[in-house]
């Protein structure tokens, strides 16, 4: 264990002492605090003033404009904006609408529109308030007592809705949120296998390593140097998220915020982040170990570099498959969760509830799994062992048919 940590510590001392590690350091909460002030500015927005509708009212009767004018105020009040009344001398926009009233016959009203075109609410609001004034003057001529005719005034409807909760965010939005903290570990773990994959080819060109397995074993210097390499960036994106969880707790993000705060919420959810600094470690140890074994395998750069694309590759199609899972195409998605190379991701990138326990228990024993043969591969490597003594535990002594036994 000592020489475990002897390896860690220069893993880390190598890379902290470089400045461009604490500009990526610093690169996460720069843009969540940007991130922040986009959502407030979105939060804090004043609402786009709207224009009142134009309209010009035509009326024999003064009686019949006033009610036209005051449904058309009613209807524009309902939208939101307010209603200008012109006079017909005056100059006429081209946006305006002209609303010309005639009576034909005792209560019956006839309403030419021209122009600009009225919503149907409006029309409908003027439609019913001139059928109550002119069946009003027919009940009149007809010898209707005062007292009733107004009585018909004193009618009201009220209409009340009980309280709503706040409203959930929509299915999509969470998506958003989660995709976010996807990206965020992506780009985190690419970066760390690329740190882990430099420092064992460097080590192999300039002849360090058979240095250090002359003072340390195999197994020491692999876990060694994922415990380096994968604590520094642990704490890179543990920072990251926790300048994302800050800002979301900030008066920036609020109801209101628009894309940018609903994205920037997902970082409010402690658990949530928990489970995906879990996820990022599980998927370092399982990828670093395949990367430190192809970068043993390598004799310089180039071969390293060819030899690494393979698994590149399938991140990059982990990638897009989270990517698919934001689009809409999760749920039949899911059953990826059985596959190691794709287990963390499609677990953060799932809907909740949507992966059975039997499901990720079953990922993550094979991540486990998969991490021990790539450790035993890159153990053997680091040695110059051939790589049929792969599922030969250590220690262990093979039977050769013509001397017994081999060591």
């Amino acid at each position: 264990m000592h020489r475990m940590l002897l390896i860690a510590r220069r893993e880390i001392l190598a890379y902290a002492a470089v400045p461009s590690f604490w500009v990526a350091l610093a690169m996460g909460p720069i843009l969540m605090v940007l991130g922040g002030l986009a959502a407030g500015s979105v939060a804090h927005r004043p609402p786009p003033a709207v224009a009142p509708r134009l309209v010009v009212v035509d009326a024999p009767d003064p009686g019949l404009k006033s009610i036209a004018v005051k449904a058309l105020s009613d209807a524009a009040a309902l939208e939101g904006r307010g209603l200008a009344v012109l006079q017909p001398h005056e100059t006429i926009p081209i946006d305006a609408t002209r609303v010309t009233l005639s009576v034909a016959a005792r209560g019956q009203v006839k309403v030419r529109t021209d122009g600009a075109a009225l919503p149907a609410a409006a029309e409908a609001l003027m439609r019913r308030d001139l059928e109550r004034a002119a069946a009003r003057d027919l009940a009149g001529a007809a010898g209707a007592p005062e007292q009733a005719l107004s009585a018909g005034d004193l009618a009201h409807v009220q209409l009340e809705a009980a309280p709503v909760g706040p409203a959930a965010a929509p299915a999509g939005d969470a998506r958003f949120g989660r995709f976010a903290v996807v990206v965020l570990l992506w780009i985190n773990l690419v970066g760390a296998l690329g740190m882990l994959l430099q420092a064992v080819v460097r080590e192999r060109t300039n002849r360090a390593l058979e240095s250090l397995l002359a003072s340390a074993r195999a197994c020491e210097i692999i876990f060694g140097k994922l415990i380096g390499i994968g604590g520094l960036s642990l704490f890179v994106l543990a920072v990251w998220l926790g300048a994302g969880a800050l800002v979301a707790a900030s008066p920036l993000v609020a109801p209101g915020s628009g894309m940018i705060g609903q994205i920037l919420g997902a970082f409010a959810d402690a658990p949530s982040l928990g489970f995906a600094a879990v996820m990022f470690v599980v998927a370092f140890a399982m990828y670093g170990t395949a990367l430190i074994g192809l970068g043993a395998l390598a004799r310089d750069v180039p071969a390293a570099q060819n030899l690494s694309r393979p698994v590149f590759g399938v991140l990059l199609l982990v990638f897009f498959v989270s990517l698919a899972q934001l689009t809409g195409g999760g749920a039949g998605m899911n059953w990826l969760a059985w596959v190691p190379l794709f287990t963390p991701f499609v677990a953060l990138m799932g809907e909740p509830g949507s992966i059975g326990p039997a499901a990720m228990a079953a990922g993550l024993l094979e991540m486990a799994v998969a991490t021990a043969l790539c450790a035993r591969l890159a153990s053997l490597v680091l040695r110059d062992q051939p790589l049929s003594r792969l599922l030969v535990w250590p220690g262990r002594r093979l039977r050769s048919p013509a001397h017994g036994a081999v060591a």
